[in-house]
């Protein structure tokens, strides 16, 4: 599907590309949940961040899956690493293989407290950079997350884009 836009004497064509990637197309909105919401807010805000996914069990289901991103793989289904940190609480910290990234997983909590998932944040890495400040970046967006979720049944809400 191409659209024709003219502007002045060139013309400019939409792919189905760019409306995937959420340009509008004669003025309608697209529809996201509120996860999604948070994870692009969120990015909009922290420029360092690379790659930020959150890990939860949707209401009525049994698995763990990625429910927002910024890479995709909506629906995949957590792994070990994700679910160790749901069931322990504490961080896994590390420097991917080859040696570029620095990845930050963190429980995500409701508003009260009660733990609802994993999220990963992603940052650029070159060794010697300060491991623990990355950290602490990690926990502050998190913490930012955790005041707009009410509840687990919050993130799954439409939202308009």
């Amino acid at each position: 599907m191409l659209v024709y836009i003219k502007r002045s004497t060139t013309i400019m064509f939409a792919t189905l590309a760019a409306l995937l990637m959420g340009v509008a197309a004669r003025g309608q909105e697209t529809e996201k949940i509120f996860a999604q919401k948070l994870v692009d807010g969120a990015l909009a805000k922290h420029k360092d961040v690379i790659i930020l996914a959150m890990h939860v069990t949707p209401p009525g289901k049994t698995d763990n899956v990625i429910i927002a991103s910024n890479i995709g793989r909506i629906g995949k289904k957590a792994d070990e690493d994700d679910m160790r940190v749901i069931e322990t609480g504490k961080p896994n910290l590390e420097v991917n293989k080859k040696g570029d990234h620095f990845e930050v997983e963190l429980v995500i909590q409701d508003q009260s407290g009660k733990t609802i998932g994993a999220m990963g944040v992603v940052f650029m890495y070159k060794a010697g950079d300060d491991k623990a400040a990355l950290q602490k970046k990690a926990e502050e967006l998190r913490d930012e997350m955790r005041k707009q979720i009410p509840s687990i049944e919050k993130l799954f809400e439409p939202v308009k884009s």
